[in-house]
């Protein structure tokens, strides 16, 4: 997607009163962000490792709201390896093999770019609040939990995200 066309599509949602907030939190209220947590902190002392630890029982309520996301082009993107199907819901489509860029306009895609690199880059998980309204409509509310995790080959670092929507 060019810049230019990332602007019109930014202008066209600003124009129909549709407003994006997305930030950090440190604290999480939706009780399956909170199971998400839970699965990190059991996690095994190599790291979660996608193939082994996902999926599997202990995080099969959440695969649906899974999306891996693989570092490119020197972390400027993310590309989406994995999307369950509540992802798919949300996005109207697979957005498997798209790009981070792609699925966010600004001004959110700096942000969530940075919470899933820092999570990969500290080894800690990372929180977040996304909240889309159009005036006083909720459209979207929504909780993230960011953990990093290691690929098939145990090396490579790329990040998991649970989205927990809110009613």
């Amino acid at each position: 997607m060019s810049k230019e066309s990332t602007d019109w599509t930014d202008a066209i949602a600003a124009s129909a009163g549709v407003h994006s907030e997305y930030r950090s939190i440190v604290t999480l209220t939706h009780p399956q962000a909170v199971k998400a947590l839970e699965f990190w902190n059991a996690r095994p002392t190599d790291g979660i490792i996608i193939g082994r630890d996902v999926p599997s029982r202990a995080i099969a309520s959440l695969l649906s709201y899974v999306i891996i996301h693989e570092p490119i082009n020197g972390g400027s993107d993310l590309k989406v390896r994995l999307a369950g199907a509540s992802i798919r819901k949300r996005f109207g489509r697979d957005v498997t093999g798209e790009t981070m860029s792609q699925m966010f306009q600004t001004p959110d895609f700096p942000d969530r770019r940075k919470s899933v690199l820092t999570a990969i880059e500290t080894g800690a998980p990372q929180f977040a609040f996304c909240l889309v309204t159009n005036g006083s409509l909720v459209i979207l509310h929504t909780e993230l939990v960011i953990m990093p995790v290691l690929a098939h080959d145990h090396v490579t670092k790329w990040g998991l995200t649970v989205a927990s929507f809110f009613n």
